[in-house]
């Protein structure tokens, strides 16, 4: 039998679709209204993250800085953290809703608005990591951990984001 016949009559049995690799049939897979919860949970998680570290940046500024902030180093400070304080509870509360809304609702435009305000989250998170490395020149004794947690959190982050577009 060649490819053609085998083709026809794979179609004919009823089973409509070219051969899947072994390892697409061996890979498990989660429905996407697990997958969506999964995803939320990560976000919500990155999110806490992130308001706690910023948290701790506003009121502990002396752990994250060597040297005394001034004027414009201060007002930056304030407003860069004050920024990311908003964006990780709107990241939060995004997420929760993802999280605690029923399956049927989880689709099309929800999962949509709900992908941009988390990619709203992760740039605001870009830029606050910018900011507080390169123009206030954070080298305090919790710097170099928050910078990690965010590194880490932004790439799991960036790629479950991928994967939920794909599968969206």
């Amino acid at each position: 039998m060649n490819g053609s016949q085998c083709l026809e009559k794979e179609t004919k049995c009823g089973n409509g679709s070219v051969l899947m690799s072994n390892q697409s049939r061996t890979m498990p897979t989660l429905e996407l209204k697990v997958y969506i919860r999964v995803v939320a949970v990560v976000f919500a998680l990155s999110s806490v993250t992130a308001f706690a570290l910023a948290s701790l940046r506003l009121l502990n500024w002396n752990l994250f800085y060597l040297e005394h902030l001034d004027g414009g180093e201060l007002g930056v400070h304030y407003f860069i953290t004050g920024l990311m304080l908003c964006n990780s509870a709107i990241g939060f509360i995004n997420s929760c809703v993802v999280i605690n809304r029923s399956a049927a609702r989880n689709t099309g435009r929800n999962i949509t608005t709900w992908l941009l305000l988390e990619s709203l989250f992760e740039a605001t998170r870009v830029v606050y990591v910018f900011v507080c490395e390169v123009v206030i020149k954070s080298r305090g004794p919790l710097h170099i951990y928050e910078l990690l947690i965010s590194v880490v959190q932004y790439l799991l982050n960036s790629f479950l984001y991928c994967q939920m577009i794909l599968r969206h």
